[in-house]
């Protein structure tokens, strides 16, 4: 996605909410490049002095910690600069293109919410998740993000605590010499495939009814029978992986538990969920599309920051000339850009410290911080010692599978903690239209036919007691991430903006003209030249000398010449005929001849 810049609103260019991990991540990229180039040149002195058997372990360990510190350096570089354009975040639902119609399926469950004026939230399902929602009960309104990964989190931690209860009571009660260390190995191995790859990969533990059954059973009858089996099995010649299931059960508890901290941090109180719905019913003399055409003014003069509306559904009310009379929908919905809520920065360390939400977080990535200590201090410990011809109590190899551990629940904690950071609070408004109705044309004239020199005709559809529904609210959303998807987190009434809309819409209706008539100024300039002719046209009767003062009272009609009107005769016959006659009286003949 394309940076979008606007230099006329600084509200989308948002603080950068990784600036504390970046730091973090800079200081254990710092350490573990540092001890990786160390032991790289420990590697090329014992090359250099010809002891090769001393260079595996340095040069191995080496390039491990170069390529985990470029990891981290990388990931501090990529979000060193966080630049948010008015693209984002993402959409409700899909948009539809300018002079397109239709809608989605995710635009239809936005306008279910406006609806009911509600918010649905998946139920709690098993014995793990109960518990959870029981003990956070204001966890079923929080973002779906965060109870998915509290729900991830709670099953992880349960299993952990399970497993690691199981291997105590099974190694500190029921273990002996000769048997804890073929405990240790069993529950390193189910440890790591159930419990430690999982955490690591972002995923849910696999661990069921039938798992706990088997870890109790396990912790009092393993002993047993790995003593009834013990004399067949092969020596393991102090072999034992009993600290490394401690690490790696230990870390993973306490890494699973601050997770947990954070994700519950970031449940707040339960939101208000209220929109506003203003209904009308609405005659007119004009097709609605001239009122869809009125909504879209009126919503683009109030776009934010002169930033388009996100439109998610479109229908035109279609009033066909072919049918005279038939029923019509139409509906328009559209979203305002989703601006940050107000007081949106990056919190300081000490302002992390001192915030419920961003603490947790916090002791998450300091931890993460301290096993990435312990674990390049071990790592370079072996490396050090390290002799490919001693023995495995002499290359003290335990180390390095420790250190491994470390830098494992590390990873998780830096990952876990990442997704929390990037969670942002967006406000905007949602605008939902609908109109329904029905429809008949018939054709209007103005003028009369006989006496006026002007006639207009034309074809009119009447509107006929059409429903009009408004539906709008005021949003919060949430995204976890600039480019994850959005969830709408609460909703808040606009009973003002509502019934303001709905009434201009209304006024709008009512004031559409039926008669067509010459609007434009050239219009008018060749109707004063029409009729300007047509008085020329008339002769010089309708030009008589006076007859607008005559009109106005200020002139006395001029007098007429009655014996000269008098003495008018037939050319004929000669026979006299009155002032006014056209024919003769006596021979018929025209007297104007």
């Amino acid at each position: 996605m394309a940076y979008d810049y606007s230099s006329d609103s600084k509200l989308l260019e948002l603080p950068n909410p990784y600036q504390l991990q970046n730091r973090l991540l800079w200081l254990c990229a710092a350490l573990l490049i540092g001890a990786g180039v160390v032991a790289l040149w420990w590697a090329r002195d014992a090359m250099q002095a010809g002891s090769l058997r001393l260079a595996g372990a340095p040069l191995l360990v080496g390039l491990a910690m170069l390529s985990a510190g470029l990891l981290c350096a990388a990931t501090a570089a990529r979000r060193l600069r966080f630049f948010f354009g008015r693209g984002r975040p993402a959409s409700l639902a899909p948009e539809i293109p300018v002079g397109a119609t239709g809608g989605s399926a995710a635009a239809d469950e936005v306008k279910d919410i406006l609806r009911q004026g509600s918010l649905t939230y998946p139920e709690p399902k098993g014995a793990v998740e109960g518990m959870l929602y029981h003990w956070a009960p204001t966890l079923i309104t929080a973002p779906r993000q965060v109870q998915f990964l509290a729900r991830r989190y709670a099953f992880n931690l349960a299993a952990i605590v399970a497993t690691l209860a199981s291997f105590l009571f099974s190694w500190l009660v029921f273990g002996t010499e000769s048997t804890r260390a073929w405990i240790g190995i069993l529950y390193f191995l189910f440890g790591a495939f159930f419990l430690l790859k999982p955490v690591l990969q972002q995923s849910q533990a696999r661990l069921t009814a039938a798992s706990l059954i088997g870890l109790v059973a396990v912790a009092i009858l393993g002993p047993v029978l790995i003593g009834l089996v013990g004399p067949q099995l092969p020596s393991l010649r102090g072999f034992s992986l009993n600290t490394q299931t401690f690490v790696m059960l230990g870390t993973a508890l306490v890494a699973s538990g601050l997770a947990m901290a954070a994700v519950l941090a970031q449940v707040d109180t339960a939101p208000q969920t209220r929109a506003s719905v203003e209904q009308g019913r609405v005659s007119m003399s004009a097709p609605p599309s001239t009122l869809m055409d009125e909504l879209d003014r009126t919503l683009q003069s109030e776009w934010t920051e002169r930033i388009p509306n996100r439109r998610y559904a479109r229908i035109d009310p279609l009033t066909p000339a072919s049918t005279p009379s038939g029923s019509f929908t139409g509906e328009l919905f559209e979203e305002t850009q989703p601006l940050p809520v107000p007081g949106t920065k990056a919190p300081s360390f000490s302002a992390a410290l001192a915030d419920r939400r961003h603490l947790p977080l916090l002791l998450l990535d300091l931890y993460a911080v301290v096993l990435v200590v312990v674990s390049v201090g071990m790592a370079m410990l072996f490396v050090r010692g390290f002799d490919v011809l001693a023995g495995w109590s002499d290359n003290r190899i335990s180390l390095a599978g420790n250190a491994a551990i470390l830098a494992l629940v590390a990873g998780f904690c830096f990952q876990s903690s990442g997704k929390l950071w990037g969670r942002f609070n967006f406000h905007s408004v949602l605008v939902w239209v609908e109109m329904a109705g029905a429809y008949q044309t018939s054709r209007i004239g103005t003028g009369n036919n006989f006496s006026s020199r002007m006639n207009t005709e034309n074809d009119v559809v009447r509107t006929e007691a059409m429903t009009l529904r408004v539906w709008r609210a005021l949003v919060e959303s949430v995204v976890f991430g600039k480019d994850e998807a959005r969830q709408v987190t609460a909703m808040f009434s606009t009973e003002k903006e509502t019934k303001a809309l709905a009434a201009h819409l209304v006024d709008f209706a009512r004031n559409q003209s039926v008669l067509v008539a010459p609007m434009a100024r050239e219009d008018q300039a060749r109707i004063d030249l029409l009729n300007r002719g047509e008085g020329a046209l008339r002769g010089p009767s309708a030009q008589v000398p006076g007859l607008v003062e005559l009109a106005a009272g200020s002139m006395a009609p001029p007098a007429l010449d009655v014996d000269r009107e008098a003495a008018r005769h037939c050319m004929r016959c000669g026979a006299p005929a009155p002032a006014m006659a056209s024919f003769c009286s006596r021979c018929g003949a025209s007297l104007s001849a």
